[in-house]
């Protein structure tokens, strides 16, 4: 071994062992291939790369070596301990020795081998154990200290995209929980991979594991997480809440270096909510932008896929291969920033300054002055003729309860009805999701109807007459809420959804 590489622990089919610091698990990733090594030991850190096109300078190995060392943390120059270069079938023989000698004395490789590319075609380049007489790729382990994982799938590559997905979507081989271990004893391992995930793979990302979230995809703040210890959240102190339902796509991607990005839900603010309190970007899909299908569901009407990443830059790019489109460009057209003051401004002050700061900001990027509205004064002046000279909070009452909750409770009548057939009992639930349901039952299908309507005309009303986007592109600014520290052994309020707030806004819009 190289180094500080510590003697490998070697199993039947995999091999742990350490260099330095960091933790590495290598699996078997060719068949035995004939390499002497110039010692008595029988295992070396190896890297594997591939010959260059005809034409490359003799400082190609070394310039890659370079680009691994500078942006990737899975290779390190221990793995130059030793060197295998994969050659065309074509080439009888090839010469190293002057981009070996370009190399830095630290970074040079004690010995080298080639090997021909036709019989080692599954070989990647990379960081590998050879190991009496056979590669195996070195995969880098991380600890999931902020408890955000379910479960992993997969191990970190050499320069590959990773993400992590929040514990609803089906993956192949998996058992779904949705936060909920009554739900999980019923679950069955996925036949296949839901296919918002799949055009992700299939793009070239690599899935690295399963995320934390609130019981039943509901809000559950720390104290109610019943079934799995609520993830933490990397900010502030380390004890504020992550907030849910998609907790821990919040906190794992503001944790860890190690995930670009991860995927969630949002209904009614459940990824939202945990971008705020986790500080990352995160962007809600156009509901039905993307297909739902074989993804537990929560209240279908607004349920759309989520992601997060820490900078901006990245999330428009692999929100571009998640779509497979080029983003649009909005140079020569309108912008019109709606300021609404039914929600602004908020009681925070150091927030209200944050917000307003960044609508100035539009202003000047757009060369726009915000419009303040006021949703109950439209409403007032130009109401829907169906409303009966209701203002419109009389007119939402109720219509979240009725509408939201009825949905979430009868969604999960199969599962209730199949636990009990099961185990001879109902299943437990946490609080929060037990408030509702006790809720839901008091609502009857009529209401529930009624609701449904109101929310139909709710939304026709705000695209007409605040919004108007046949006529304009609006940026519509919004709080989450009041930001107030929230430490993990707060108890959450029972909050009654009665009237719509400014997490609705853009789920019943459907934008």
């Amino acid at each position: 071994m190289h180094g500080s590489a510590a003697p490998a622990l070697v199993i039947d089919t995999m091999t742990i062992f350490n260099v330095g610091n960091a933790t590495y698990l290598a699996l078997p990733a060719s068949e035995p291939i004939s390499i002497t090594l110039p010692s008595a030991a029988n295992s070396s850190l190896v890297t594997v790369v591939f010959w260059p096109r005809a034409g490359e300078s003799d400082a190609w190995l070394r310039d890659q070596t370079r680009a691994w060392t500078d942006v990737d943390d899975v290779f390190s120059s221990e793995f130059l301990d030793g060197l295998v270069v994969v050659v065309p079938d074509d080439l009888n023989e090839v010469d190293i020795t002057a981009s070996i000698g370009i190399l830095s004395e630290d970074s040079r490789p004690r010995w080298w081998a080639t090997v021909p590319a036709g019989s080692h075609g599954q070989l990647l380049p990379g960081p590998y154990l050879l190991s009496k007489g056979r590669l195996h790729r070195a995969y880098k382990v991380y600890d999931d200290v902020n408890g955000a994982f379910v479960v992993a799938t997969n191990l970190g590559s050499l320069q590959s995209v990773r993400f992590a997905i929040k514990d609803v979507f089906e993956v192949e081989g998996l058992r779904v929980t949705a936060g909920n271990r009554a739900f999980y004893s019923l679950s069955a391992p996925a036949t296949s991979t839901c296919s918002i995930i799949q055009r992700l793979i299939d793009a070239g990302a690599e899935l690295v594991g399963t995320l934390k979230l609130g019981s039943l995809i509901a809000r559950e703040e720390p104290t109610e997480s019943v079934d799995f210890h609520a993830p933490f959240n990397p900010r502030a102190d380390g004890y504020q809440s992550a907030w849910s339902s998609s907790g821990g796509s919040g906190a794992a991607v503001a944790a860890y270096n190690w995930v670009d990005f991860t995927l969630g839900t949002d209904t009614t603010g459940s990824s939202r909510r945990p971008a705020m309190a986790n500080g990352v970007f995160q962007i809600r899909l156009t509901h039905d932008r993307l297909p739902l299908t074989n993804v537990v569901p929560s209240f279908p009407r607004f349920d759309s896929a989520a992601m997060y990443t820490r900078d901006i830059a990245s999330m428009e790019k692999w929100v571009g291969a998640w779509l497979d489109e080029e983003p649009a460009s909005y140079e020569n057209s309108s912008i019109s920033v709606v300021y609404l003051t039914d929600f602004l401004p908020v009681s925070n002050s150091d927030q209200m300054v944050l917000i307003d700061d960044f609508i100035g900001d539009l202003e000047k990027v757009y060369n726009v002055k915000r419009e303040k509205v006021s949703i109950a004064e439209t409403w007032k002046t130009s109401p829907p003729k169906e409303t009966e000279d209701l203002s419109v909070q009389d007119y939402l009452k109720d219509v979240g309860v009725n509408s939201f909750v009825y949905d979430v409770y009868h969604l999960m009548d199969k599962f209730r009805h199949e636990f009990r057939d099961k185990f001879s009992c109902d299943p437990y639930i946490n609080p929060v999701t037990r408030f509702r349901w006790d809720l839901a039952k008091l609502i009857s299908g009529e209401e529930h109807a009624e609701a449904m309507k109101r929310l139909d005309i709710y939304k026709d009303w705000l695209l007409e007459h605040i919004l108007q986007p046949s006529k304009r592109n609006v940026l519509l600014v919004l709080p989450i809420t009041s930001q107030e520290a929230d430490y993990r052994e707060d108890p959450p309020p029972q909050v009654i959804p009665v009237n719509l707030d400014t997490l609705e806004s853009s789920s019943l819009t459907t934008a």
